[in-house]
């Protein structure tokens, strides 16, 4: 019927119903079709009332008449409209709503992309500052021993490189890449090239050359070296591009560690030498430097510091196994350890860890004054490029690579919770690791303590809307278990000084160390943190051995473990760290 109208329904009107006819049709605004329905019923309608009209002029007046009846073209089109709405059938207007209803979603996600998109971060607080002041308790630069160790660091001359006859191929030692440049074919540098071995007879006569070559070359800065540790503080003004934590500078860390690995083996040299006073003095000032990077600093800090500290520690064993030191050194050297431990703390400090996470979300959040602020995808842009060890920025020179570089930055802004829901969690993890972090590891595994705080558990949906949490936050587990190492070792070589004391004043070792603390060569029996019980002593034929039970919390005997290539691992995953006697 309306096909049949398109074409000659308003021919036979007058013009003023049929310009009024389509002017309502016009205002209808709806489907084609349905205003083709509603033309030819109106046209029928007019027809219908015209048809007793014998003039032209008489239909021309009832058309007006008509006209004035029904009102308004506009108004009569809007009531037409909604009435064939009603009449259309349910699915028809289950399936207009819905297309509806999706069109305004996406205008409003098309709204919030761009709104987000716009978004400014509020940077409040210098974070690498406040990284400084954490380490910096007195503001007397002459107590401070950083300029002192720059001074060490600037006369440092590297070590030199010798061929790899070790297999292992790799660097241990932090080693800076500008120096390897210098590297041949094949080569390592020395301290890898005699990292396993323990003492001076071990050494090949090319490597014992250069090792004494080197020694000679660093004369200035391992003096500097020496006054340095002598110093009660150190702090590094930490400076980073813009401020921005995740830029932090702590280049000072690979050549400190690497002076400290020398000087070790400048004092087992004394010691091979007979100089054993001047060889313990080294070893002492390894442990005051190892302290130095103790404390409320960043963690990789903290774990050089172990590390200098289980140098020197595990070479004054070496020297007690391979030396005759008589009982007034020994007395000596576990009085001042005695005196340098006490002061000392063996936990993890993640106050200024956590400064890492603070000023991303200052930096990459919006701060609207009520907490709720959202991730702005260009801020996480750059950080993700930092987080990958290189500046990124959201220019691209291909267009279409960029929009979809920033489209992925938009979807995880989109997904992430806002900044007060991120906090949040970053609170509860550092709170829970602040809690457990002076358990000793035997507490922490009989607790079953997560040193992942939960993350490890997290869904897929909230490892993506908390992916900064999971990201920036360090696994401290390996960190807190670090630190217990290294008192369990420390208390082994006191343990071993006394112990040799003893044997040499009576001619046996005791039968206990009860018996230590009560003859006064001991202060008090060692525990050891990965058991409810103190180090394991047992008197040997002639000597004695001394151990923990290790990182698996099992006594086995004194058994110690070995890797797949037969050499012995201190803190290895599987059997007891034997402190005594040396293991070959």
């Amino acid at each position: 019927m309306a096909k049949k109208y398109k074409e000659s329904e308003l021919q036979n009107l007058p013009s003023c119903a049929a310009e009024y006819i389509k002017l309502v049709i016009k205002k209808m605004r709806y489907r084609k079709k349905v205003r083709l329905d509603v033309q030819a019923e109106l046209a029928a309608h007019f027809e219908d009332e015209l048809r007793d009209c014998t003039t032209d002029e008489e239909k021309e007046q009832r058309a007006q008449r008509l006209i004035e009846d029904f009102g308004n073209a506009k108004l009569l089109a809007v009531l037409l409209r909604r009435a064939k709405k009603r009449c259309r059938p349910l699915w028809r207007t289950i399936v207009a709503r819905t297309f509806q209803t999706i069109g305004v979603l996406i205008l409003c996600f098309i709204v919030y992309c761009v709104y987000i998109s716009l978004g400014k971060p509020t940077i409040s607080v210098n974070y690498v500052e406040e990284a400084t002041r954490l380490t910096r308790p007195v503001a007397d630069e002459s107590l401070n021993a950083a300029p002192i160790y720059q001074k060490a660091i600037d006369a440092y001359k590297e070590q030199p490189w010798v061929k790899d006859k070790t297999g292992i191929g790799g660097t241990f030692f932090l080693l800076d890449t500008e120096k390897d440049k210098d590297r041949g074919a094949g080569e390592i540098n020395l301290l890898d090239a005699i990292r396993e071995k323990k003492w001076v007879t071990e050494l090949t006569e090319e490597e014992l050359v250069l090792l004494k070559q080197w020694l000679s070359d660093n004369t200035d800065a391992i003096e500097f070296f020496k006054q340095a540790s002598e110093r009660p503080y150190c702090w590094w003004k930490r400076e980073a591009e813009d401020n921005i934590m995740l830029g932090i500078s702590m280049s000072e860390l690979s050549p400190l560690r690497k002076i400290a690995g020398m000087m070790v083996w400048q004092a087992k040299l004394k010691a091979y030498d007979g100089h054993i006073k001047e060889a313990f003095d080294d070893l002492l000032v390894c442990y005051r430097a190892g302290r130095h990077l103790k404390g409320p600093r960043f963690l990789i800090e903290q774990l050089v510091g172990i590390a200098i500290h289980a140098l020197s520690t595990q070479s004054i064993l070496v020297i007690l196994d391979n030396q005759h030191v008589d009982t007034r050194l020994l007395k000596d050297l576990q009085t001042r350890l005695e005196e340098i431990i006490d002061e000392d703390t063996y936990t993890i400090n993640c106050e200024a860890e956590r400064f890492f996470v603070l000023d991303f979300i200052q930096r990459c959040y919006t701060n609207n004054g009520r907490g709720t602020g959202y991730m702005i995808p260009d801020r996480v842009q750059e950080f993700m490029g930092r987080i990958n060890g290189a500046k990124v920025s959201v220019q691209s020179n291909d267009e279409a690579e960029e929009a979809l570089k920033f489209g992925e930055f938009l979807a995880i802004s989109i997904a992430s919770a806002n900044r007060r829901q991120v906090m949040r969690e970053v609170e509860k993890f550092y709170d829970s690791f602040e809690k457990y972090a002076t358990k000793t590891p035997w507490q922490s595994h009989k607790e079953n303590v997560d040193f992942e705080m939960g993350l490890g558990s997290w869904s897929s949906l909230k490892q993506a809307r908390y992916w900064p949490v999971s990201m920036l936050t360090p696994t401290f587990g390996v960190g807190s278990k670090a630190g217990y190492c290294w008192k369990a070792q420390v208390d082994a070589v006191i343990t071993t000084l006394a112990v040799i004391r003893f044997k040499q004043s009576t001619g046996n070792c005791p039968e206990n160390l009860e018996g230590l603390v009560v003859a006064g060569y001991l202060k008090k029996v060692p525990s050891d943190p990965f058991s409810d019980k103190p180090l394991v002593y047992k008197k040997t034929d002639g000597n004695f051995i001394l151990y923990s039970v290790g990182l698996d919390f099992k006594d086995d005997g004194g058994k110690v473990y070995r890797d797949e290539k037969g050499k012995v691992r201190l803190w290895g995953d599987e059997g007891d760290t034997v402190f005594w006697p040396v293991q070959k």
